[in-house]
């Protein structure tokens, strides 16, 4: 598609020829196939709990702390702590996996459960 060229007048009075810039090819849709090697992180939220400082220090191996939910809970499944699914626990010859049931929309995928908290990302910070 050619667009016309446009004519304005300069401050003194003559006119000023001018193109207008071209237009990117589909940019997105070159790039795309390019993307779909990159790995991203993804995390599984089986559930949460609130432990003091002296509870945390005395975990151990063979500790069990409790969470917030029962085995049959859907668990999230978080890309850049944004949800993108839900899912369920299943065992695969004796592997943990899960099995995705429902993919978020939108508005699921724009709420971060408490990014904005920084003792919960103390880890990550640390790293």
């Amino acid at each position: 598609m050619n667009q016309p060229e446009t004519k304005a007048e300069s401050t003194t009075g003559a006119p000023i020829e001018s193109t207008p810039a071209p237009r990117p090819q589909a940019a997105p849709f070159l790039a795309a196939p390019l993307l779909m090697g990159v790995k991203l992180p993804i995390r599984i939220l089986l559930g949460r709990t609130q432990l003091s400082l002296r509870e945390i220090t005395q975990l151990g191996n063979g500790t069990v702390v409790e969470l917030d939910c029962s085995p049959n809970d859907p668990v999230q499944i978080m890309v850049n702590d944004r949800v993108i699914a839900h899912g369920e626990i299943v065992v695969v010859e004796g592997n943990y996996g899960i099995r995705v049931t429902k993919i978020a929309n939108k508005d699921e995928a724009s709420e971060a459960p408490a990014a904005d908290n920084p003792l919960l990302n103390l880890s990550e910070n640390l790293k």
